[in-house]
């Protein structure tokens, strides 16, 4: 028999393994016990730390308070449509994460400003070959979504000489950074960009947010790069700009469909580079402390480290 003074956990998520979990808690409270949806421990559990549970699960559980998306996204909660709308929804904000998305968007923009595909193509000829160096001053990176994670990427891309322009609901401060905000400031920031970074979250309002006309919007030659959500961009309009020589090129994490089908064309063009949505990994050795902390808050009553408006996507 457990302990009395156990604390069962639901998790649930494919991102990484129960265990792992269970080690870097228990490594700040020993009482912290995860268990499965399926075990009968969960039917008294008051909250449930996960990643895209499956649709009715939270429902079905009597005695839960409260849910922490294991991510800063929170949609694969949102969209349940049996999500009980006075439920504590929190999310992950770990300095980790957006780190390393900065790093992945700093790698995206890098590879393609420095022309590293066609240096490795030179090489397979073994030609020495040189191009004619790109001066990161002159040209423009609009970080769409600058919020938590979206603005300490721009942050970090303006620290390496590019022009940042910032899309976001409302008006950030951020260094080297100008902000935009509303229907002008999007399309402003997409005519403007040599490089589009999409962190946005993914709401009613950016759902489908890069169609045929936001690709029109955007410079010719622009470069699109999406760590946000795949079910934002219609990914067949994606592929028409490509083809169409408007866009250079795309560097995607996310898809519409994950994993992406092996059938999909985009696994095979020779404009895009995928990525298995990995730019922004959860750790359980950074988030940690955090997710004990908003497990504590929702069993006592009160928000989460970072809590979420249902009513707003975020």
């Amino acid at each position: 028999m457990p302990d009395q003074t156990d604390i069962h956990i639901i998790y649930h998520s494919s991102d990484a393994p129960m265990s792992k979990w269970q080690e870097w808690l228990n490594r700040l409270d020993p009482r912290i016990r995860l268990v499965g949806l399926d075990d009968p421990a969960a039917q008294t559990a008051e909250v449930m730390i996960t990643w895209s549970p499956p649709y009715g699960a939270i429902a079905a559980l009597p005695h839960l308070k409260g849910v922490l998306s294991l991510a800063q996204g929170v949609d694969h909660l949102l969209d349940d449509p049996s999500l009980p709308r006075d439920i504590t929804v929190g999310r992950l904000i770990d300095p980790f994460m957006s780190q390393s998305m900065a790093e992945w968007v700093m790698l995206a923009i890098l590879k393609q400003h420095r022309d590293e595909a066609a240096y490795a193509e030179a090489a397979t000829r073994k030609d020495w070959v040189c191009f004619e160096p790109r001066i990161p001053a002159d040209y423009t990176v609009s970080v769409m979504g600058i919020g938590a994670i979206g603005g300490h990427v721009a942050e970090k891309v303006a620290n390496l000489g590019f022009n940042v322009l910032g899309w976001s609901r409302t008006e950030k401060t951020i260094s080297g950074v100008t902000s935009l905000t509303g229907t002008d400031g999007f399309a402003h920031c997409l005519r403007q960009a040599d490089y589009v970074v999409s962190v946005l979250p993914l709401t009613d309002d950016t759902r489908d947010i890069y169609d045929a006309a936001a690709f029109q919007n955007m410079k010719s030659g622009a470069y699109f790069i999406n760590c946000g959500r795949g079910l934002q961009v219609v990914e067949d309009d994606l592929i028409a700009a490509l083809d169409q020589g408007h866009l250079s090129g795309a560097c995607l994490d996310v898809f519409r469909t994950e994993p992406l089908p092996a059938e999909h064309p985009l696994w095979v063009h020779d404009k895009v580079t995928v990525w298995p949505h990995v730019s922004a990994q959860t750790s359980p050795i950074t988030a940690a402390k955090q997710v004990i902390a908003s497990i504590m808050a929702i069993r006592d009553g009160k928000p989460p480290v970072n809590p979420v408006d249902i009513s707003r996507g975020y």
